[in-house]
């Protein structure tokens, strides 16, 4: 087990996975270890304090609430909602800090190279 969420999300999806959740959500099936219920329904349970502080952090409160009321009380459904919230948002900033190592690890070699390589990229 992993000791935080994005951890675990940096695991299970490569980069590639990560940008069709960003295009496409995971109601589309593409987040491929979040699809059933019982699947974020243990995600939830597993990092459920992250998972709402992230929440409540970077959309308030009401966002918690807004996800209640549109499961009409479905507790299964609002953990699920929860989780594909989570992953949807953390998919972008997971890319940005893959992007951004990438990009210092070839900067590395523009001395090198004398090319810019993130700009050729």
């Amino acid at each position: 087990m992993f000791s935080n969420a994005i951890d675990s999300l940096r695991d299970t999806y490569s980069v590639e996975d990560l940008r069709e959740i960003v295009e496409h959500g995971c109601a589309s099936g593409v987040a491929h270890d979040h699809i059933y219920y019982a699947d974020c329904i243990k995600f939830y349970d597993t990092y459920e304090d992250e998972i709402t502080d992230y929440i409540v952090d970077n959309f308030g409160s009401e966002m918690l609430v807004e996800l209640f009321s549109n499961n009409e009380g479905n507790l299964r459904g609002y953990k699920n909602d929860l989780v594909w919230t989570f992953i949807e948002m953390n998919a972008s900033t997971i890319i940005e800090e893959f992007e951004d190592v990438e990009c210092q690890e070839l900067s590395e070699l523009d001395d090198t190279y004398g090319v810019n390589l993130c700009e050729v990229g």
